[in-house]
C-alpha cells in the first residue's frame, strides 16, 4: 500500500490545498514548502516543513525521503496535480516493489518509487537546480540499471507548470535554468556506456547561485 506521499511547493497554496484534498485521508504526507509561506494544511495527517530559501525540486525529493527513511516507498507528488475518484484504488493495485510507477501527464507528476528501487538506483541528482531534468535522469539512471518503468492509467490530473505560469519573472527565469539543466544531463551522460550510470553530482553552490530564482 502506498502511504507516504512526498509534494514539494513554491507558490500557489490554492492548488496545493486541492491536492491535499483529493488524498485518502489515511495517507501520511509531508509537504515541503520552497516558499516558506504555507499557513496550515486543510487536513490532518499533513507535515510541513517551511523552508526558507528554494531548495529545488530534487533536493525536496531527497528531503522527504531522507525524513521518511522507514516507508515501504515514496509518492512524488506535484503541488498542481491531483487525484481523480478512483484514481488512489487504481495506483496502488498498480505499485510494484521492483519498479517505478508513473501516472499523470507529464508523468512524473505522479511517481511511485518503492524502497526497492531507491536502494538500487539513490537518490536524485540535485545538479538539477531548481526544477526539470531531474527526473529525466533518474528514469535513465533506472533503466541502465534493469529496473522497470510502469505507467498506471490512474486518472492523475494536472494544471502543469502553474508554478512558473504564475509569474512571468519566474517563466522568463525557468526558460534559463531548464536550458542549463539540459547542458548538465547531456554532460552527465556524455561517454557514459551501456550498463553505466554516471555518479550522482553533489550539490554545488556555483550552480546554485547560477541557477537561482530568488537572487
Amino acid at each position: 500500500m502506498i502511504d507516504t506521499i512526498i509534494i514539494p511547493v513554491l507558490n500557489r497554496y490554492d492548488l496545493l490545498n486541492r491536492c491535499l484534498y483529493s488524498l485518502p485521508e489515511q495517507t501520511s504526507v509531508l509537504v515541503i514548502d520552497n516558499g516558506g509561506r504555507y499557513e496550515e494544511a486543510p487536513r490532518s495527517g499533513v507535515d510541513v516543513i517551511r523552508l526558507p530559501a528554494n531548495l529545488g525540486v530534487p533536493a525536496s525529493w531527497n528531503l522527504g525521503i531522507k525524513l521518511r527513511p522507514f516507508a515501504a516507498g515514496w509518492l512524488l507528488l506535484n503541488s498542481d496535480a491531483w487525484m481523480s475518484e478512483d484514481a488512489w484504488s487504481t495506483l496502488t493495485s498498480d505499485a510494484r516493489e521492483d519498479s517505478i510507477l508513473l501516472a499523470g501527464s507529464p508523468p512524473w507528476c505522479c511517481a511511485y518509487l518503492p524502497r526497492r528501487v531507491v536502494e538500487r538506483v539513490g537518490l536524485f541528482c540535485e545538479a538539477f537546480y531548481p526544477a526539470y531534468m531531474e527526473d529525466v535522469d533518474y528514469e535513465e539512471r533506472a533503466r541502465r540499471l534493469g529496473v522497470g518503468v510502469v505507467y498506471s492509467s490512474a486518472r492523475v490530473e494536472h494544471d502543469n507548470s502553474s508554478t512558473i505560469h504564475s509569474d512571468a519573472r519566474l517563466s522568463e527565469l525557468n526558460a534559463r535554468t531548464h536550458a542549463r539543466n539540459i547542458e548538465i544531463y547531456n554532460a552527465r551522460w556524455h561517454g557514459v556506456v551501456d550498463g553505466e550510470t554516471p555518479s550522482i553530482a553533489e550539490w554545488s553552490v556555483r550552480d546554485r547561485v547560477a541557477n537561482a530564482w530568488d537572487a
